[in-house]
């Protein structure tokens, strides 16, 4: 890496507006040496807790020497371990931001005043820009591979307040392929449904700060089961991304209580389109095939 980048300064806690803490070590994996790259995968196994490790803590933990866990910290591009660990809780606090507190953080002032109705599309199109920017291109071509391979199943799930997001995925890549449901949310079925799993499953959840404890082991108990399991989260980077085969992120500036969807939804017909791209006729002829069946029960 350049040490002259951006990407190498020393980080600030503000500037994890941009960059999570977790993200940035997902991004830099790739850079480090061999014995860095343990930390790594220490620090997202246990994130954020091994991160508030001692230097000795976490280098015992990796089974790096201290010196190993310092030049990581660098290489994130922060100035040392403590400037690294105070990045970790201001991220913490982000994390667990509410609705409310970021009313009160961010106020009124946070949505556009503007009288002009087309400058309000800017702020969401530059989220659009951003998420697809930082994507990385190997989760992506990753997760449609998965998703497309016709001895898959395919599993969504999400949350209270994202929910919603896996529901339209689940219902658009329904008309692609068979095998696509939603984990049900009923405890019986759930556990049914769960008990079944192994690796033809693929589990694709969504998951958004305030992230819930619930969405976590249903990861983990996908994981344990060796089925694929991508994560579609934020900026700040859900904790089942330690368990995630691959994370997609979205980065929604924030301008009010609620974090903005449109750059999830601009990601899930990105999913659509080059699942459809890559199955091709098969799914041309099931979409046909539906039609055909709307017509007859007279659906429409």
């Amino acid at each position: 890496m350049n040490p002259d980048s951006p990407r190498s300064a020393a980080v600030a806690p503000g500037d994890l507006a941009e960059e999570s803490v977790a993200a940035r070590i997902r991004e830099r994996m790739g850079d480090c040496s061999p014995a860095e790259r343990k930390v790594a995968r220490t620090l997202l196994a246990a994130y954020p807790v091994a991160g508030f490790e001692t230097v000795a803590g976490l280098a015992e933990l990796a089974a790096v020497s201290g010196a190993t866990v310092v030049r990581f910290a660098t290489r994130l591009g922060y100035r040392g371990f403590p400037d690294f660990q105070r990045a970790l809780r201001h991220e913490l606090e982000q994390r667990s931001a509410s609705p409310a507190s970021l009313y009160e953080r961010i106020g009124a002032a946070g949505a556009s005043a503007s009288s002009d109705l087309a400058s309000l599309g800017d702020a969401p199109a530059d989220d659009v820009r951003a998420t697809f920017a930082g994507l990385s291109e190997h989760d992506f071509a990753t997760t449609v591979d998965a998703i497309a391979n016709p001895k898959h199943r395919v599993w969504l799930a999400g949350g209270r307040y994202s929910g919603f997001l896996a529901e339209y995925l689940q219902a658009s890549l329904q008309q692609l392929r068979p095998a696509v449901q939603m984990v049900p949310r009923m405890a019986s079925l759930r556990a049914a449904t769960m008990s079944g799993f192994d690796a033809k499953d693929v589990l694709v959840v969504f998951d958004f700060r305030r992230y819930e404890a619930e969405t976590r082991r249903l990861v983990q108990h996908a994981k344990a089961r060796k089925a694929t399991v991508v994560l579609v989260t934020d900026r700040w980077v859900s904790p089942c991304a330690g368990d995630a085969d691959t994370v997609l992120s979205s980065l929604a500036s924030e301008r009010g209580p609620f974090d903005s969807v449109v750059p999830v939804m601009a990601l899930i017909e990105a999913i659509f389109e080059a699942v459809l791209t890559r199955l091709g006729p098969p799914a041309r002829e099931r979409m046909e095939r539906i039609e055909r069946t709307v017509q007859e029960l007279e659906l429409l």
